[in-house]
């Protein structure tokens, strides 16, 4: 670990950073001290399958040991994982001795703390000018870092040293994730990447109220919003007189999962994303569509549709009000059905749920999907030590193969890839998500089920995910863990639900892109919570008939003044330099 000297612009990240990346329930300095470049001079590994050495000469590339000992600083954000053996920490985890008895890499733990406290410890790590080795950087620090000269090119220990099943899983997201880990054609970050296709949502509602009352699911927006008043009002005939929601929402309304940034969708209108229009990319809030999205909230709020102290709720009471039958539908993404839905399915065998696609109800209502979705960026710091490049590559295919979703033989590892022998991978320093092959694997498992004959599938995760769907389709609700079962089948099998939905959305290019992906501009840094909690107030007021349409314009140029049109334009130009770099 070095110490640096630190700009303002990067301190200040710094002090911002609020993502910690262990445990999940997102440059222009040549290489010091030795890059990738001469790394296959000293390394054993020699070739681009084999060694030709005594030691791993059969093993592929990524997995042969280096002739020394490479001793890398790491930090790390960690909680305890009950799936995991008993007492397991960072320290104890049994991939850091995968990794120092095959790979002959070293991890020194500078410290471990707890998620919560990540970054904090991390921003004070920075400000005294100290830094690991490797580490993971969310956007804001990626690009600070790498236009501070603080970042190693990874492009030649990519190229020799990631396994094959790394450089499948970037590839898998096309060009964009590359696009956004380069600068001038070279590779500073390994970008660890989740499906674009898991961020759609839809609109989840209780289908066997709408039976009972005989509707039909509705075809476009005005449909739904009086299927939700009708639901609100039947609720309460079913579940004990309690008062019931015909949407659902907490306190945090702009949010995608159980409040209401979904629902704008509807009217194409996009709190959060930024949308390209006329070639500019602009704030998916400010569109003119929204006062149609606001429109209908009131409505809905004045007929009942929504709860009068919906502003309110939190994640407890809406867990609490989707157990005991008081929400009869809300808008979220593929996973839903397995939290928190599947708690109503334990609590009332009865209750059924379905979904509705954005994409069917016409008008100008499409789902938005993310252009990329990056959680964190592996890099190597400027200054770490010789052959540091390799050695991340090689950890980060470890981080793959080890994952329950790989089919790579895994004899080499002598069960020090399993939980309970004491393996986690985001108990390293550094890791990469497996991207789930959701269509393989939900064509692996209905083949299974119809031919009622697992033996055929390869991964522990297809043969769990089988397990759920043939108890469920099998016993219905009598089968044994019954909301785990149904929530399993419903949010990642079942044909109309869930993850179907995404994929579909994907498949078919009906969508509005999320375009921006990128660090939080200088701008964004210093205004974005006041503008949110601006926003915010402007659609609980506007709901509640405290706010009007003649109130729209004023509140849209208060967002602009306020921070937003320098905003605007720091994102234009941080997307043009990064996808189209002069």
């Amino acid at each position: 670990m070095k110490k640096y000297r630190w700009g303002a612009a990067l301190l200040a990240a710094a002090l911002l950073v609020t993502t910690a990346f262990s445990g999940c329930s997102g440059d222009t300095t040549a290489s010091s001290g030795g890059g990738a470049s001469s790394q296959a001079d000293a390394a054993s590994t020699g070739g681009t399958e084999s060694t030709g050495g005594d030691s791993g000469s059969d093993l592929p590339v990524w997995q042969q040991p280096f002739e020394e000992t490479v001793k890398l600083d790491v930090v790390i954000g960690w909680d305890s994982d009950p799936s995991i053996k008993e007492g397991t920490t960072p320290e104890t985890n049994a991939l850091r001795t995968v990794a120092k008895d095959l790979f002959n890499i070293e991890l020194n733990f500078l410290w471990m703390v707890p998620n919560d406290q990540y970054s904090d410890k991390l921003a004070m790590q920075l400000s005294s000018g100290e830094i690991p080795d490797i580490l993971m950087l969310d956007s804001a620090y990626f690009y600070e870092f790498l236009d501070s000269g603080y970042l190693r090119d990874l492009t030649s220990a990519y190229d020799e040293y990631a396994s094959d099943q790394l450089k499948s899983t970037i590839d898998y997201f096309g060009d964009a994730p590359k696009t956004y880990s380069s600068r001038d054609g070279k590779l500073y970050g390994v970008p660890a990447l989740l499906d674009t296709s898991e961020s759609v949502a839809g609109l989840y509602y209780r289908s066997d109220w709408l039976e009972a009352l005989d509707m039909e699911v509705p075809t476009d927006i005005d449909g739904v919003n009086d299927m939700l008043i009708a639901l609100a009002k039947y609720g309460p005939t079913v579940n004990g007189g309690q008062s019931t929601a015909g949407l659902g929402s907490t306190s945090t309304v702009l949010n995608t999962n159980f409040a209401l940034a979904a629902y704008f969708q509807c009217y194409g209108s996009y709190p959060n994303k930024w949308v390209m229009r006329d070639g500019q990319l602009v704030n998916g809030f400010m569109l003119d569509e929204t006062l149609d999205a606001l429109k209908g909230l009131k409505y809905l709020y004045d007929n009942g549709g929504l709860a009068p102290d919906f502003a309110t709720w939190n994640s407890d009471q809406f867990e609490q009000r989707v157990t005991s039958d008081q929400v009869a539908a809300t808008f979220g993404t593929y996973y839903i059905a397995a939290y928190p839905l599947n708690l109503n399915k334990d609590a009332n065998h009865e209750a059924e749920w379905a979904e509705i696609d954005l994409a069917t109800l016409g008008g100008s209502s499409k789902a938005a999907m993310n252009q990329v979705s990056i959680n964190h960026f592996n890099v190597v710091t400027k200054d770490a030590p010789e052959y540091a490049e390799a050695a991340l590559m090689k950890l980060l295919s470890l981080s793959l193969s080890a994952n329950s979703n790989s089919t790579d033989d895994k004899t080499i590892y002598n069960g020090l890839d399993l939980p309970e022998n004491g393996a986690s991978i985001f108990f390293l320093p550094v890791y990469m998500y497996f991207p789930t092959p959701w269509e393989q694997y939900r064509e692996n498992i209905w083949a299974a089920y119809e031919a009622q004959d697992p033996s055929g599938l390869q991964t522990a995760v297809e043969q769990e995910w089988y397990g759920y769907m043939n108890d469920y389709l099998t016993d219905g609700n009598d089968c044994e863990n019954l909301g785990t079962a149904w929530g399993m089948y419903k949010s990642r099998l079942s044909e109309d639900m869930g993850i179907a939905i995404g994929l579909s959305t994907k498949n078919s290019g009906n969508y509005e892109p999320a375009y921006y992906y990128g660090p939080a501009t200088t701008t964004e840094q210093r205004v974005s919570s006041t503008l949110n909690d601006l926003a915010v107030s402007f659609i609980v007021e506007y709901i509640m008939g405290q706010k009007t349409d003649a109130d729209w314009e004023s509140f849209r140029q208060s967002w602009y003044d306020l921070g937003g049109t320098d905003w605007t334009n720091e994102v234009n130009e941080q997307y043009n330099s990064i996808v189209n770099p002069q």
